[in-house]
């Protein structure tokens, strides 16, 4: 058995110092992208996903530095959605003119998400099998 020792969460502040960091160099990129490409918007909050995970992969941002804050983050996500549910109750009439084609969408959309991401990760677990069968 192995000992692993578990690390100190940081402390919450420090959590929300390192998400605001990773998000204002999200809006600085975001800017600077829709400048270059200005006909292809890229939300800040995708960048700062992708930072995160690439802050997270690479090691210069640790889990706990940023687990509790995440957990409490996704604990809200409902709440943060309920803004959403309201436009979209206002909207009864289109839902009734176009209920069924919006449907139809969002469930031929999510299957496509569902298997690029499926296709994808079988396509990164093989290139990285063969990288790591080669050294």
């Amino acid at each position: 058995m192995e000992n692993k020792k578990k690390e100190k969460a940081a402390p919450l502040l420090t959590q929300f110092l390192i998400f605001s960091c990773i998000l204002l160099i999200a809006n600085i990129l975001s800017i600077g992208i829709s400048l270059v490409l200005p006909g292809f918007p890229v939300p800040t909050p995708l960048i700062g996903l992708m930072l995160l995970f690439i802050a997270l992969v690479s090691g210069v941002v640790k889990l706990e530095q940023v687990e509790g804050l995440s957990t409490s983050l996704i604990g809200l996500i409902g709440l943060l959605f309920v803004p959403s549910g309201i436009s979209l109750a206002s909207s009864l009439t289109l839902f009734k003119q176009e209920g069924i084609k919006i449907v139809a969408v969002v469930i031929i959309s999510t299957v496509v998400l569902l298997l690029s991401v499926a296709y994808t990760s079988q396509l990164v677990a093989k290139i990285s099998g063969k990288i790591h069968h080669k050294l």
